[in-house]
């Protein structure tokens, strides 16, 4: 799969509350909150310019990774899980937020998994998370 990363723009709001709400990926966030229209567009207007998504080579959104306060969110879309799309997204976040860390719940097997796999290293854990980061 073709994959590219291209700025977050208004346009692709929804799509981040979506997958960000979706029953696969709720279990996977810190807070499992829903988020309405109006909060996702209050926060994107904030933080836009810290999102990143990733489009397939069809010109489909299959995934989104942003940086806020120099911790790393991302999440893809279920129909594209374990197709490289969290590894792509990852990979290319650190050409641009070399300084990014990651707070990744115990329970959360495919995102420490990543984590791992990309490079990062754990630099500390506690009873609810690792804390990773990437040494370049």
């Amino acid at each position: 799969m073709l994959l590219r990363i291209v700025q977050n723009e208004e346009k692709y709001y929804e799509f981040i509350r979506i997958l960000r709400t979706h029953s696969d990926n709720v279990s996977g966030f810190v807070e499992k909150v829903d988020i309405t229209k109006e909060q996702q567009k209050k926060y994107m207007e904030k933080y836009r310019d810290q999102y990143y998504i990733c489009i397939n080579e069809a010109n489909i959104p299959v995934g989104w990774i942003g940086v806020v306060e120099r911790d790393i969110r991302l999440c893809t879309d279920p129909k594209y899980k374990g197709q490289g799309v969290g590894k792509f997204m990852l990979n290319e976040l650190y050409s641009r937020h070399q300084d990014a860390l990651a707070k990744v719940l115990l329970s959360n097997e495919p995102s420490n998994q990543l984590f791992l796999s990309c490079g990062y290293q754990i630099y500390k854990q506690d009873e609810i998370f690792k804390y990773y980061i990437k040494n370049s």
